[in-house]
């Protein structure tokens, strides 16, 4: 238990070589626990070593199927390493319903998995069904809201997201007036804020969402903040923030979040695909492995 921790103490700082060392050490130690290789999966996945990510990924989900971290790595594995929507699909269609991992960060993680693939293949219907399938509830129904708000604002159809939003808005700026610093209501809200045109608050927002967590903080759950960052960037007219954002997390450890192949397929950066900037992070490299 212990060397599981002190692992999770060497990647929130960005030690992923000894990270790795204490979660395997910790793996001999307890073999049954699907957590440990689980996150070993994880950090490989930052790391963009795709083939041992899955690889260890497999051993715990071997252990428990339902292991909702291995299933993460394992669908983000065949997305971020090969654009491989299908092999994705077939990865989570073990796990019934939408799931996620957290309801904050990049949009993929608001929306859930199963209405992020379909939005990878541009199918937003399919995606809205997917959304929909969340369950009833308050809190439950204005991210769903939320999520309808963002996959509206990437099929480009405005009217549908101004309604999803306007349902979730009122609810969001609550929770935020009771708790300032809820990163997934802050999250959502910068989704919603782009949804009705006010961009100045969806950037203002997610900057805010960007900064609580970042990356000399939390050098494994802070990129995802920051391409969330860098997501409404791309909507809100500045290109060139969003490939400032981008640039950088290509060439640190965030293969969790960003690396060529996804940004060649995914919707989200739509506004910013035909710009040279973006075109030349498409042709460039990408750091893989823990770098220096």
């Amino acid at each position: 238990m212990a060397r599981g921790l002190l692992g999770f103490v060497y990647r929130r700082q960005g030690q992923w070589e000894r990270s790795l060392s204490e979660l395997a050490r910790a793996a001999e130690l307890d073999p049954r626990d699907p957590k440990l290789p689980a996150n070993m999966a994880g950090i490989y996945l930052t790391l963009r070593q795709w083939s041992e990510a899955r690889r260890v990924a497999l051993r715990a989900l071997a252990i428990d199927p339902q292991q909702v971290a291995a299933v993460h790595t394992l669908v983000f594995s065949y997305v971020n390493g090969d654009g491989d929507i299908e092999a994705a699909k077939r990865a989570l269609a073990s796990v019934p319903g939408n799931i996620r991992t957290s309801d904050r960060g990049s949009v993929s993680r608001m929306i859930g998995y199963h209405a992020y693939l379909r939005v990878l293949e541009r199918d937003f219907a399919g995606a809205l069904k997917e959304a929909e399938k969340e369950s009833a509830g308050s809190t439950e129904g204005v991210l769903t809201a939320s999520a309808r708000a963002a996959i509206y604002v990437l099929a480009g159809d405005g009217a549908g997201a101004r309604l999803a939003a306007e349902e979730a808005r009122g609810l969001l700026e609550a929770k935020l007036r009771e708790r300032a610093d809820d990163i997934g209501a802050m999250s959502q809200l910068s989704w919603v804020y782009l949804a009705l045109g006010r961009n100045a608050d969806a950037l203002r927002v997610a900057q805010q969402t960007a900064a609580s967590l970042p990356i000399e903080k939390d050098a494994f759950w802070g990129p995802s903040f920051e391409v969330g960052l860098a997501e409404i960037q791309a909507h809100a007219g500045e290109a060139g923030e969003a490939l400032r954002t981008l640039r950088r997390l290509l060439t640190i450890p965030a293969g969790a979040s960003v690396s060529r192949q996804r940004l060649k397929i995914d919707p989200v950066w739509d506004p910013i695909r035909n710009d040279p900037g973006f075109q030349e992070l498409l042709a460039g490299e990408e750091l893989v492995g823990p770098g220096k």
